[in-house]
């Protein structure tokens, strides 16, 4: 999937290509392609794209012509490439081709300061998505943010603020849904106060609304009007919200 991407097919390369395609590299073409994630390709699919990189010309599956490209690449990893290298697991000669300037991006632990710059856009961004209108970051937020490790770097934090936006009641960011562990206990999963939700990609921001919920109906025997006082929302919102995610609740 992934080389026929890079490189582009022609019509009967394979099942399901009705037509020829042209690859991100050809798209790219006097222009620069962007490689996220490099560290994590195959290494027969390395051994292609050094080619292809090194010659600026390629095939095209299933073709017998040659495309020439004139592309500049950007390749990007959060993996050590090095020592991905030193266990085989990444050629040593794509490495070097890659490595003509290498720029070092700090952890965002390492720069607390971008949050100043990050939250913000984060949220207006949130806020279009969603439809809300969260303007006002409290203090308190600011300091939870501020003094949180972020071991899952801007990733984590753009879903941390997607999940705040989305679960707003106003103006105001919500910061009882930032569930923020410091060092000291991010061990603890769930506390008679809050409850801890992974953001490491095993849930979507849609089952992480319908956890929220669960857990809350729990905590109120299954009561829609004792749940929504916990999550300090009206009892039509709770009612609409459940309903969607076809949870059990007590008619009250």
């Amino acid at each position: 999937m992934l080389e026929s991407e890079l490189f582009g097919y022609e019509a009967g390369a394979f099942t399901g290509a009705k037509k020829r395609h042209r690859g991100l590299l050809e798209q790219a073409d006097t222009g620069t392609i962007f490689l996220d994630e490099i560290g994590e390709m195959d290494l027969n699919l390395q051994g292609k794209l050094l080619k292809a990189i090194e010659e600026l010309k390629f095939r095209r599956l299933g073709s017998e012509h040659t495309v020439e490209v004139d592309v500049q690449v950007i390749a990007a990893t959060n993996r050590e490439l090095q020592l991905k290298v030193k266990s085989g697991e990444f050629r040593e000669d794509l490495y070097h081709r890659l490595s003509v300037l290498n720029i070092h991006i700090p952890p965002l632990r390492d720069r607390i300061e971008d949050l100043q710059d990050l939250v913000p856009q984060f949220v207006e961004e949130c806020n279009i998505k969603s439809g809300k209108h969260v303007k006002i970051i409290p203090a308190n937020v600011w300091n939870q943010l501020e003094s949180y490790h972020w071991p899952g770097n801007v990733r984590e934090l753009h879903n941390i603020i997607e999940r705040c936006v989305l679960l707003a009641e106003s103006v105001v960011f919500p910061a009882q849904w930032l569930q923020l562990l410091n060092k000291a206990n991010e061990k603890t999963v769930m506390a008679n106060e809050g409850m801890y939700i992974p953001l490491d990609g095993s849930l979507s921001l849609n089952d992480m609304e319908k956890l929220i919920l669960q857990e809350a109906l729990n905590r109120a025997n299954h009561n829609v009007t004792g749940a929504a006082r916990l999550l300090k929302a009206t009892r039509e919102t709770m009612r609409y919200r459940v309903q969607k995610h076809h949870l059990k609740f007590e008619q009250d």
